[in-house]
């Protein structure tokens, strides 16, 4: 490069002048000393000027730092010269480009179109946006989201917050740099696929489940019905003569259905078979009242094809065709000479399909039919709940733990609306049992909601080191000379649960061996009652011994104001539920019911009897004086330190 000699340029006066818009056709740098350089043909060129800070914008958006001669030079023009400040630290943006300052000098080549394609979605991303990003979503393993509902999130949130959205593929670069490792795979079926991140999810806090939900609702109601094999996509079902604006009208409602269903796949049972049905005691009650054997006989196949369908809807998370499939069923017009109505997921024996109404209803005042149907709902519901909560501890999204309770809710609704013309005793029989299911689902669905939150408690350490501080400072003696009159429990047994509470959680256990403890416990406490007739009465008083004697110990927490109260509350509630599930089973396990049934059994309270409810008492207090001298937990180990005439259960 030839030196071209120049006049030589004054130094600048440390005063900072103000800016003047200079364009020159050529960019020209210059330091203080003989020799003289212009840059020519050169694409860029370097300065040092240790002269106090100035900045003249021009072509190549020369900007210098407020201490110090620090430079960050941009060569190469930019479409328009607009003067952009920046402070210490801020990306900022000129003609496009983003201006980085800090300490040193910067030199960005080119026009900065790499520069900007890296860094424009999050220089003009909005910082609501970002912590939008982070308020609503969470990266983990093997989870999935659909790229066109993420995007679609986006446009809404930026169209409550008045923002202007950038494009997909933008947002895509966006969602990149904020949650690092995220990866894209195609998921769905043949021919109805899309693209999915992998590795993120919505967090279940997060108001966004609940429009997921909604458009997931929305999918399904324009969905039919299936039931062979179960969890297959609608898909290709349009006739030959169906035009292609048919197909594609049910194509997005497809594919969401689809993926949802996919996602929620992995943590329900699909693979539950439909139970076996008793058969029904008729006695001579039928013949007397002039019902056919043959009647009958046709009402059980209905209702198994029934109580099919109903499952096969419940298994595919359609819960909304319940409604339909119960209208269908107790309200049909048919008369005793018409054809059957079509039933969905019943066409395979449309004559096992629909019932006359006045036969239905004939057949239903008979005392024994009622008691087989109740019955065989009992197993059904069981069914249905093993089939949506197979594991209460386990993991479930939001988005279907609401689906779930939003459906426990509308079920006494439908039943009632669909069973209007009936006896007001069917409807009680039958309502009654319902009510049972939904009660149900609706616990099993908070006990999921408690173990998720609980399990982030027991795995942090910190807290788990307050809480056992705060509880070794909780006067148990106390705790044990109130609850003794109450509760009329060994103190030896209240110590050795105490320790075996406190060394449990001094070793940091996780949920799962929590779960474990709990159960010792349960079995441990019922272990003496086995057998006997009893045993209800004792498991719902471990019940309430339990409940009684951790009220006490949140009661010496709460006064001496522990820092951990708000953890030792949410695991007292998780505890309380996950006992109350044990006992459940093994009290439907003990009496050969099902779960449905033994919460079913009180729960009308219009057939509550206190006549049953004393001769109950009175029985198995004899019962009890029988084996009074039944020991604690029922275990070897520990001793009765002091005589006890009541018969007692000594499980807190």
């Amino acid at each position: 490069m030839q030196p071209v000699s120049l006049p030589r340029v004054q130094q600048v006066p440390q005063q900072v002048q103000p800016a003047q818009h200079v364009y020159p056709p050529q960019v020209q740098y210059v330091e203080g000393g003989d020799a003289i350089y212009a840059n020519g043909a050169l694409r860029t060129a370097y300065a040092y000027n240790p002269e106090p800070p100035m900045y003249t914008p021009s072509g190549a958006a020369s900007y210098f730092e407020a201490s110090g001669g620090a430079q960050v030079t941009v060569a190469g023009s930019s479409p328009s010269a607009v003067p952009s400040h920046s402070m210490v630290g801020i990306t900022m943006d000129v003609g496009g480009s983003p201006i980085v300052s800090g300490a040193g000098a910067y030199l960005i080549h080119g026009g900065m179109d790499s520069a900007r394609h890296s860094l424009a979605h999050t220089s003009r991303s909005s910082p609501a946006t970002l912590q939008w990003l982070l308020d609503n979503y969470e990266t983990a393993e093997g989870v999935s989201l659909p790229r066109s509902s993420l995007y679609n999130h986006y446009l809404r949130h930026c169209q409550e917050h008045k923002l202007d959205p950038v494009n997909a593929a933008s947002f895509g670069k966006l969602i990149r740099s904020v949650f690092m490792g995220l990866r894209t795979r195609r998921l769905g079926t043949r021919g109805n696929s899309k693209y999915h991140y992998y590795g993120i999810r919505l967090k279940p806090d997060s108001p966004l489940n609940r429009l997921q939900e909604d458009t997931q609702y929305m999918a399904m109601r324009q969905q039919p019905v299936h039931q062979k094999p179960r969890y297959r996509p609608a898909q290709k079902t349009d006739s030959l003569g169906d035009s292609g604006s048919h197909s594609s009208l049910h194509s997005t409602p497809e594919q969401a259905m689809a993926a949802q269903s996919q996602h929620h796949q992995q943590y329900i049972d699909v693979s539950h078979v439909f139970p076996e049905f008793p058969a029904p005691d008729l006695g001579s009650t039928l013949l007397q009242e002039s019902v056919l054997p043959q009647d009958v006989r046709a009402l059980q196949l209905a209702y198994r094809r029934h109580c099919e369908a109903t499952l096969d809807v419940v298994m595919n998370l359609q819960f909304h065709y319940i409604e339909k499939l119960w209208l269908s069923f107790w309200n049909s017009k048919a008369s005793s000479g018409d054809g059957p109505a079509s039933l969905p997921a019943s066409d395979e024996d449309p004559e096992a399909a629909v019932l006359p109404k006045d036969k239905l209803v004939s057949l239903c005042k008979c005392d024994p039919v009622l008691k087989w149907m109740r019955s065989c709902d009992h197993i059904l519901y069981q069914a249905l709940v093993e089939i949506l909560i197979p594991d209460v501890l386990r993991p479930v999204p939001s988005s279907l733990t609401q689906a779930i309770r939003n459906f426990a809710k509308s079920l006494e609704g439908w039943l009632t609306n669909a069973m209007s013309d009936f006896p007001q005793q069917v409807v009680q029989t039958k309502v009654g049992v319902v009510s049972a299911f939904a009660q149900t689902l609706r616990r099993y669905t908070s006990l999921n909601h408690l173990a998720q939150a609980a399990r982030a408690v027991l795995q942090n350490t910190s807290q788990i080191n307050q809480m056992l501080s705060d509880l070794n400072r909780v006067d148990f003696a106390n705790v044990q000379e109130q609850a003794s009159w109450v509760c009329q429990c060994e103190e030896s047994v209240v110590q050795r649960l105490e320790q075996d509470f406190k060394l449990t959680l001094q070793q940091q256990s996780s949920l799962d061996q929590w779960a474990r403890w709990l159960d010792d416990v349960v079995t441990q406490a019922l272990k003496q009652h086995a057998g006997s007739p009893r045993f209800p009465k004792a498991a719902r008083q471990l019940l309430l011994k339990w409940s009684f004697y951790s009220s006490m110990v949140i009661r010496d927490l709460t006064l001496r104001s522990a820092a951990s109260f708000g953890s030792f509350h949410l695991i007292r509630l998780l505890y309380d539920e996950y006992m109350f599930y044990l006992v459940e089973h093994r009290v439907a396990e003990a009496t050969g019911e099902t779960p449905i049934a033994v919460m079913g059994e009180f729960n009308d309270l219009a057939s509550l009897s206190l006549t049953l409810l004393d001769k109950d008492d009175i029985g198995e207090d004899r019962a009890g004086e029988a084996d009074g001298e039944a020991s604690g937990l029922g275990e070897p180990l520990v001793k009765r330190e002091r005589s006890d005439p009541n018969p007692s259960l000594q499980g807190v």
